[in-house]
């Protein structure tokens, strides 16, 4: 190792340095310094250990060819992926592979002669055949696989995954701090946001899981994200925001799911996921390690814009395990407390009452914290952020998604059809004839699969009496779910207010019974 090699285990403290002095300089020298240090061929990221699912594994096949294996000394048992291998046999080869002569690795090890790449390599390439992907996907999963990835100085590193190009912005003023009106700038229309061309869409989302998989983790909201609906939000200063539409197969039926990562100078520093539904926006902030001390008061703020700004929601919701509820490092972090300052308050009246008293505990004595118990009790409901145009009778309690899906189970069981299938056919075709539509001839497939999902929570609720204006709206509604842009059905589904009462009552009918 040369004098000049920068180890990410010797001296983990410079190298997280660097990369906040790269998303965060003060001066052109200092970000420049960081950049050439952090690209220097010496630099090599530790190896990342972890049990990928199935689809972050594709992508590492796909990206990072010869740059993973599999970690047999961690895997103990292979009886699962014994029956995935058995899926790829040939008839010629089933006597050998259960013989026992042999061990799995051992197997593999010949079966792969001749194949360039590694034992992971040739395993996902016998996985493509794209008619078995969602059973490949149950028995990979469950194989619970343990990968070893070797980063080295790959462009997917954290020390090099980044969006290069654009201006860098300098923070020669400091770091900005928590906005002290945070509803007046989230409702502050973002400008000029834009959705990518499908290959800058699908850069932005390798940047997005290949920032998770250094770091061992990952999200459905990135791995199942549509490249074709990436949007991009210059809020100013140097961040960017990229929120992440879903690809029409792996959509929610009644939300609208969508992940997002936060970009300082192209460095990703934070992501989350959300979930919108009418007019409310459920979603929380991750901040990465090497940026937890930056400004992430004011960046979740930012998030929030973007959000509003997109789909007008009035109303934020996070959930008492980005509170702390079971999340050790949330709670730690003092969470509670940062989404409090930012406006959000807890909706049980005695937690919120709590919450106000230890506040002003807080702002009398010098130094005080709550303790560990009582952040627990703080955590443990959730929390809203209302802006100034929410109104009660818009609030979906998310403890009817649990309800709906019981209304929509019962549609479909009246509906008596032989399959479960042959019954969702049925409620989705009488359906579409109640509200007018002649024909489905002119529908895409992913919208007559937006259809079938969405027709039994619109079904439960009755639209026959709809006025004609309703039943067009609720027939644009449904093309929405399955249009290429699921954003069109989240600003849809935020102005339907026939839809939203109606299964708001059908939802406190049911939870009375």
């Amino acid at each position: 190792m040369t004098s000049s090699t920068i180890s990410v285990s010797r001296s983990p403290r410079r190298y997280a340095k660097l990369c906040f002095q790269r998303a965060f300089p003060v001066s052109h020298a200092e970000h420049d310094l960081a950049v050439d240090k952090l690209d220097d061929s010496g630099v090599q990221d530790e190896p990342v250990y972890y049990r990928f699912s199935f689809d972050v594994a594709r992508w590492l096949a796909r990206r990072v060819p010869n740059a993973v294996s599999i970690d047999w000394s961690e895997l103990q048992d292979t009886e699962v992926l014994d029956n995935l291998l058995r899926l790829i046999l040939q008839p010629a080869e089933d006597e050998y592979f259960d013989s026992g002569e042999v061990s799995t690795q051992e197997w593999m090890d010949i079966a792969r002669t001749g194949f360039d790449g590694t034992d992971f390599d040739w395993l996902m390439a016998q996985l493509c055949d794209k008619r078995f992907e969602s059973f490949y996907r149950e028995l990979y999963d469950a194989a619970d696989v343990p990968l070893a990835w070797e980063l080295g100085d790959s462009s997917y590193a954290k020390s090099r995954n980044v969006i290069r190009g654009g201006q860098v912005v300098l923070r020669a003023a400091g770091l900005r701090r928590r906005p002290r009106q945070a509803k007046k700038e989230i409702t502050t229309p973002v400008e000029g946001i834009v959705r990518l061309p499908g290959k800058r869409g699908a850069r932005m989302l390798d940047v997005a899981i290949a920032s998770l998989a250094a770091r061992h983790r990952e999200t459905y909201h990135f791995n199942f994200a549509n490249p074709e609906e990436v949007y991009l939000a210059d809020v100013g200063l140097g961040i960017q925001v990229a929120v992440f539409g879903l690809l029409p197969e792996y959509r929610f039926p009644l939300e609208c799911t969508m992940g997002y990562m936060v970009l300082s100078n192209g460095v990703p520093i934070g992501y989350g996921g959300s979930s919108a539904l009418f007019k409310q926006v459920n979603t929380g902030v991750n901040v990465f390690d090497e940026y937890r001390n930056s400004e992430a008061a004011f960046l979740w703020v930012q998030v929030m814009r973007v959000y509003h700004s997109l789909m007008g929601c009035t109303r934020f919701i996070a959930n008492p395990y980005q509170l702390g509820s079971g999340n050790s490092e949330a709670l730690r972090s003092g969470a509670f407390w940062f989404y409090y300052r930012l406006g959000y308050r807890p909706v049980d009246k005695t937690i919120r009452d709590l919450a106000r008293a230890e506040d002003k505990k807080i702002q009398r004595k010098s130094g005080y914290r709550s303790d560990r118990r009582t952040l627990n009790r703080l955590a443990s409901c959730d929390m809203h952020l209302t802006l100034p145009a929410a109104k009660q009778n818009e609030l979906f309690d998310e403890t009817w998604l649990s309800t709906s899906s019981g209304l929509a189970t019962q549609v479909l069981g009246r509906a008596k059809g032989r399959s479960r299938q042959a019954s969702a056919n049925r409620v989705a075709r009488e359906l579409a004839e109640s509200l007018g539509v002649r024909s489905l001839q002119h529908w895409s497939q992913d919208e007559r699969r937006g259809l079938l999902a969405l027709a039994p929570f619109l079904t439960a609720v009755d639209p026959s009496g709809w006025s004609k204006s309703q039943k067009r709206d609720a027939r644009r509604l449904l093309r929405a779910k399955g249009s290429k842009r699921e954003l069109d059905y989240a600003n849809l589904m935020a102005t339907n207010d026939e839809f939203l009462q109606s299964l708001r009552g059908a939802c406190l009918r049911a939870s009375k019974q």
